[in-house]
């Protein structure tokens, strides 16, 4: 009896599964999105075999189910009506998307948008008679009626008129006299338009005084890590664009307040912006640095030549030529390298500075605030130093370059140590050509996790899902070349950002390399973009990032090849400096082919393979230098 009774079940399953309705599985948009713009990327999957129509209207489908379209969308609310039919069966599901239009004011009446009144809120100038006339310029916009005549006007200061453009825009700039004082004075807005009527709002308050600049410290334990580079602890320039990535106990000069940010001054005429909680207030000067000469700790001892220096303005005397540097430090092959450190004399002043790779082998360690005595270079030598170069540039700006011998770096940092700065940078590590991953450690990141689920997948798995597998195959194909391979995630859990770069740090690793997939923001035709990306910040990551990028093109032609290397990003897992970080996005999640690739299991070891192909092709280079 057990035979037939299977049977029956059997067809009872299949009987049950054919008066099933088929799913509708919409991967994006989200209901009730809002967009804004005239299409949306429409994307999802049904059973296979299933036909869909999107209102109406027919929409091609997969043989695997997945559908992915380019869908036009009116002003307003769309109701779109998803239908999906098989074997006589339908499945349906209505998505509501919300396209949003810019708000357009009617010539009359006369009237301002206020919600888009800027800069809005309280701003403070403590110390306005030590500012230049840009710092003390406020900059004022607005939306209302076109074709009138606006003006922005503090206080009793004379209105300055402001310019249209776009139509219904205005904006225009007022400057704080610099010995004024003012005591919460309205920033306000008139607006004369076509009807001849006048209408005005307060845009901000204003106070001002002169003298009144304070010391701010960032407060101990807010950045994390020594490399990171975090966002929210960035000063920024006043237009927005991150200038500087602080350190804990860095002071600095706070001349005013803007919002939820305190402005500082790092040298005369340059002003930036820093969360205000970040920083702790106290009354009293910023501190001189001491200055003098640099030196030089924990270097590799190459017989002595003569000494490393600068001619002025900015031409250096080199090092001897020194042993190579790729032999030298500890003779076991893949064994830890100590670091070269320049430390930077300041007598326990903690001035502000910024760190920077300008070209192979080159960083850039830019000082500000005061200095007793100019800085002047190491009187040692070291096998991995070429030469140091030092300018006095702007008042209270001086800047150090240290050209190394080795064209590719393998992390750097700069951070407070005792009463000095000290820049420290990896040195290359002895690399066994016949197995040059042997003993060398790399962290592997595979993106989102958790309640993150990354770009959405149409065939019901995200990109957290997708790129999980890939990584914990490169992590074996690695291992089996001899590497010590973290993963910063192994199952599907959730992980803060700066997680992922600290642990990578903590573990002393050469690479971190983060695996995502990519897809289309709103208001992108997703129909021809595909293929792999690479994302890297700094020039230490360039060649492993090309070697990874022509390992995924040769490995996967189908892909399309993508939009290649994309140096310069601004990315919380390209940032980090302590290795060489970067991010590699795989394929499109928005590309059907794409999609198809890294979803199969075929497809995954491919995509596994050429990561793991890159990574030891750039081992590989770096053993024969």
């Amino acid at each position: 009896m057990r035979l037939p009774t299977l049977l029956l079940l059997g067809l009872l399953g299949q009987a049950a599964q054919a008066q099933t309705a088929p799913f509708v599985f919409v991967a994006y948009p989200a209901p009730d999105a809002r967009v804004a713009y005239d299409h949306v990327i429409l994307e999802g999957s049904v059973p296979p075999g299933a036909t869909l129509s999107v209102s109406g209207q027919a929409v091609p489908v997969g043989p695997d189910g997945l559908f992915m379209t380019w869908w036009p969308l009116r002003p307003g609310t769309n109701e779109l009506r998803l239908v999906a039919r098989q074997a006589g069966q339908t499945g349906t599901r209505t998505v509501r998307v919300v396209r949003t239009v810019p708000r357009l004011f009617p010539a009359t009446p006369t009237a301002i948008d206020r919600t888009t009144l800027s800069p809005g809120g309280q701003l403070e100038f403590w110390d306005a008679a030590g500012d230049t006339a840009d710092e003390r310029s406020i900059r004022v916009s607005f939306s209302g009626a076109p074709g009138g005549r606006a003006e922005v006007r503090l206080g009793t200061v004379p209105a300055a008129p402001m310019r249209e453009g776009p139509a219904g825009t205005y904006t225009g700039t007022v400057v704080v006299p610099p010995q004024a004082a003012l005591s919460d004075v309205p920033l306000s807005v008139r607006l004369t338009g076509r009807d001849r009527r006048t209408v005005s709002a307060v845009a901000a308050r204003v106070s001002s005084a002169t003298g009144r600049a304070q010391l701010g410290a960032q407060r101990p334990g807010t950045v994390p890590g020594l490399g990171l580079n975090p966002a929210p602890t960035a000063l920024s320039t006043p237009s927005g664009q991150p200038l500087l990535y602080p350190r804990d106990g860095m002071t600095f000069a706070v001349v005013g307040r803007q919002g939820a940010d305190y402005r500082v001054r790092l040298a005369p005429g340059l002003s930036a912006l820093v969360p205000a909680a970040g920083l702790q207030l106290q009354p009293g000067p910023v501190p001189v640095a001491t200055g003098g000469a640099l030196s030089l700790d924990g270097t590799l001892q190459a017989p002595a030549e003569e000494p490393v220096g600068t001619l002025p303005p900015a031409t250096a005397v080199p090092a001897a030529a020194p042993p190579d540097p790729a032999n030298a430090g500890p003779s076991a092959l893949g064994a830890p390298e100590a670091d070269f450190s320049l430390r930077v004399p300041l007598g326990g002043a903690r001035s502000p500075f910024t760190v920077q790779q300008t070209g192979p082998g080159r960083l850039v360690l830019t000082l500000y605030g005061p200095l007793a005595q100019p800085l002047t270079p190491p009187a040692g030598p070291d096998p991995l130093l070429d030469r140091v170069e030092i300018r006095s540039g702007a008042a209270g700006v001086t800047q150090v370059t240290v050209q190394l011998r080795a064209a590719q770096l393998w992390g750097f940092s700069a951070n407070y140590d005792g009463d000095d700065l000290v820049l420290r940078v990896r040195r290359p590590p002895s690399l066994d050509p016949a197995r040059p991953l042997l003993g060398r450690t790399i962290t592997l990141d595979p993106g989102h996790g958790g309640t993150q689920l990354g770009g959405a997948g149409s065939l019901r798995i995200p990109e957290k899902g997708l790129v999980l597998p890939i990584a914990r195959r490169v992590g074996e194909l690695l291992r089996a070349q001899g590497a010590t391979i973290h993963l910063t995630r192994t199952a599907d859990v959730t992980l803060g950002l700066y997680e992922r770069g600290q642990s990578a740090e903590a573990a002393g690793s050469d690479l971190l390399v983060s695996l995502h997939a990519n897809a289309l923001p709103d208001g992108r035709d997703p129909r021809g973009v595909r293929g792999p990306e690479v994302y890297f910040t700094h020039a230490q990551a360039q060649p492993l990032a090309a070697a990874i990028l022509a390992a995924l093109r040769s490995g996967l032609p189908e892909l399309g090849p993508g939009a290649g290397l994309k140096s310069g990003a601004n990315l919380a897992l390209t940032r980090p400096t302590t290795q060489i970080s970067l991010l590699v996005e795989l394929a499109y999640l928005t590309d059907a082919g794409n999609l198809r690739a890294l979803h199969s299991p075929a497809g995954q070891e491919r995509f596994a393979q050429a990561v793991a192909r890159g990574i030891a092709a750039f081992y590989t280079a770096q053993s024969g230098r």
